[in-house]
């Protein structure tokens, strides 16, 4: 019996060592988080039958694609904050868009993804229309977004968008993975 247990003891040893060997081994993944709102299915280039986009269906041939989307609420800023925190709009705050009339805003208390991925050492940038408030919960490393340019700048010039998207990438040779959103 005694026997039985030492041998025992020695494969959970070394299962352990195996493990913990294979987690820190992994290769660090990048996200890259392409988020349209108020688009149909055939009014975005890609996947649509009209425009070709040779480098977005690259991209997409080597990536996660989510084809049944679901939101309790088709509006802006409610779907982001749901996209980012992983709570129904009942449950973070946003019950609605966060500016004019309402100013609707997620509770403090809610953690959002950029934030716990911030916490685990993993560089968040966001670039475009971000539309969900209050800047703690949503805190981003890098964030170049409606709110600091106007929307002709950032939402719809992809110049602008593409600088930003290698000044993000090239920040400081920082060889942390990444979250872009």
């Amino acid at each position: 019996m005694r026997f039985y247990s030492f041998i025992s003891l020695q494969v959970l040893l070394f299962s352990i060592w195996l493990l913990s060997n294979l987690v820190h081994t992994a290769p660090n993944k990048n996200v890259l988080l392409i988020f349209v709102d108020d688009g149909g299915f055939m009014q975005t280039a890609y996947n649509n039958t009209v425009c070709n986009t040779p480098n977005l269906d690259k991209l997409a041939s080597q990536s996660v694609i989510f084809r049944n989307g679901y939101t309790s609420v088709s509006s802006c800023s409610p779907s982001r904050s749901v996209l980012l925190t992983g709570l129904p709009q009942h449950q973070n705050g946003m019950y609605g868009l966060m500016h004019n009339p309402h100013h609707f805003q997620s509770y403090d208390a809610v953690r959002s993804l950029p934030v716990v991925l911030s916490k685990h050492k993993i560089r968040t940038g966001l670039i475009g229309k971000k539309h969900v408030k209050p800047d703690n919960v949503y805190k981003f490393d890098y964030e170049r977004s409606t709110f600091q340019y106007n929307r002709d700048q950032i939402g719809r010039n992809i110049t602008f968008m593409k600088q930003f998207v290698h000044e993000f990438l090239n920040q400081q040779n920082d060889s942390r993975p990444f979250f872009l959103y």
